[in-house]
């Protein structure tokens, strides 16, 4: 599913673009410090499962939702995608 998405050349690049997609916006509006939980809290559960979703099925991360809870900006998952390696 997110193979049709993400297909920036970096982790970074492929985050934004996720997030991009989540948030409805185009990736390069999306910065490292984009709080993509500022953008729309009602959403927070769906934005949860989705995350989750792409970590652990396009990033190899496995990740359930209580792991993605504390992530509020681009930067926060390129972080954890960066340490799970």
């Amino acid at each position: 599913m997110f193979e049709e998405y993400l297909n920036a050349p970096t982790v970074e690049g492929k985050v934004q673009q996720l997030i991009g997609f989540l948030v409805q916006k185009d990736a390069s509006e999306i910065g490292n410090d984009f709080a993509f939980r500022d953008e729309d809290p009602d959403r927070a559960e769906y934005f949860n499962t989705m995350i989750a979703e792409a970590l652990t099925s396009f990033f190899n991360v496995p990740s359930d939702l209580s792991d993605v809870e504390p992530l509020n900006t681009v930067q926060d998952i390129v972080d954890r995608i960066n340490n799970a390696e």
